[in-house]
């Protein structure tokens, strides 16, 4: 698994670091520039290993040794990835580490104070280290600081330690190296956002009519924006409850207990459809519009909670035969008398009639509208003349009955409409809007300008 782009992943970098960047200074320092001016300098030894590993090297051997590692106690329970606290997988560890820096030059005292000289000047001018960590699995280094403080430590600890050591005590010093962070696992990576959400029960867990009952109409739609490609595709579902749905379309009855047909003595009470007009009267339109089908394989498989219908393809008239022209209607199921012993309708539920628009090209290509001589022309079904309405984005056109000039419409036949956009527009994608009897067809075309 990935690292977190934080902290270190091994300790042995922090001191590497700190022993690079003082044997960096050494030369610049004011006291080794005043011995290279006298001709005093002399060697010195920089290693991280514990003094008893050097006690026979020739020379001053300067030596910053890790003793020591604690947790550090104020950050060990603090977030640091995110608003609340982290598994411990993705929490780094929060340490300070002890280093004993000592100085050994046999007999030469003088090498030995004028290197701790040097070494304590320069921890004192860079108490704040500043370093690039580069970490497996990463991209790129990662900036990382911590802070170099003297540890104030009794005779008697400092005689401690020495004696742990097993050689010979000689001049040194403690320094805190904090906070060091243990770099923990990435966290795992966050849920794509939703794209579709989908919420399905069963009407039949609550207290519906026995005889059945509606809860609404439903239809998906799936279309592709002017921006989509074949390498990026855009395509987006809508689902529209009540349903809008055009001459030849698909769309759901929902409700519970429905398709109650019999068989005797059982009443037959939901399994017919009936079409409720504006004017209140109604139409059947079971045999015309519903669509049996008894395989539960089939996604149109018929259930007590679930009818579906097909309009009719067209042209638009007088139901059952034909679709009804363009606008809000409802829709309930019953049954009737004779041959039933009695009738039975349910509760209505609306849907909404709108033009079909064809569009001649499946997402994810972008349904652009190409226009013939600066004219545009949009197929489909339920377009009515004095009744279209035609929009680009929000820019109302005028319609025309004979033939459309600059920023007008003409509705050619029930299936036919051209247009051409009015002059002067801005440049850019028009969606083209299209309603007729003040209801509106889902998105559909766009015309580029």
């Amino acid at each position: 698994m990935a690292l977190a782009p934080l902290g270190v992943i091994d300790l042995s970098f922090v001191t590497n670091t700190l022993i690079g960047q003082l044997e960096t200074f050494f030369p610049t320092s004011p006291l080794w520039q005043s011995l290279l001016a006298a001709g005093t300098t002399f060697p010195v030894s920089f290693s991280g290993a514990l003094p008893d590993a050097l006690r026979k090297e020739a020379g001053c051997q300067l030596s910053l040794s890790l003793v020591r590692v604690t947790e550090n106690k104020h950050l060990r329970n603090s977030p640091l990835a995110g608003p609340r606290p982290q598994t411990l997988p993705t929490q780094p560890m929060s340490l300070d580490l002890y280093y004993l820096l000592s100085a050994y030059a046999d007999k030469n005292y003088q090498q030995e104070q004028q290197a701790m000289t040097i070494a304590m000047q320069f921890f004192y001018q860079h108490c704040i280290v500043h370093t690039l960590v580069t970490l497996p699995g990463v991209g790129g280094p990662v900036n990382e600081e911590f802070t170099v403080t003297m540890e104030v430590e009794s005779a008697d600890e400092m005689s401690r330690l020495w004696q742990a050591i097993t050689v010979p005590y000689r001049l040194s010093t403690i320094y805190r190296v904090s906070v060091v962070l243990l770099s923990p696992l990435a966290p795992p990576a966050s849920a794509r956002p939703v794209q579709l959400a989908r919420t399905t029960v069963d009407p039949a867990l609550f207290p519906f009519a026995q005889s059945g009952q509606l809860i609404g109409s439903s239809r998906s739609i799936v279309f592709a924006s002017p921006d989509s490609t074949a390498v990026s595709p855009d395509v987006v579902n809508l689902d529209y409850t009540p349903a809008l749905v055009g001459p030849g379309q698909r769309f759901f009855l929902y409700g519970a207990h429905l398709n109650q047909a019999g068989p005797a003595p059982a009443p037959a009470t939901s399994f017919r459809v009936y079409l409720v007009l504006p004017d209140s009267s109604e139409v059947q339109v079971t045999d015309q519009w519903k669509v049996p089908e008894p395989n539960p394989a089939v996604p149109r498989f018929q259930t007590d909670a679930r009818i579906t219908l097909d309009l009719p393809v067209g042209p638009v008239g007088a139901p059952p035969l034909q679709a009804p022209p363009p606008g809000v209607y409802q829709l309930r199921v019953g049954s009737d008398s004779p041959p039933e012993p009695f009738a039975n309708r349910t509760n209505a539920v609306p849907f909404t009639v709108v033009p079909r628009i064809d569009v001649t090209v499946a997402p994810p290509a972008a349904p652009i509208l190409v226009s013939v001589g600066g004219t545009y022309t949009v197929n489909g079904e339920g377009f009515i003349a004095a009744r279209t309405d035609v929009l680009l984005e929000t820019i109302a056109l005028a319609e025309n009955p004979v033939a459309p000039a600059d920023g007008e419409f003409t509705v050619v036949s029930g299936q036919r409409i051209t247009f051409r956009p009015p002059l002067g527009i801005a440049s850019g994608r028009y969606a083209v809007r299209v309603r007729v009897n003040r209801v509106e067809a889902p998105p559909s075309w766009w015309i580029a300008v």
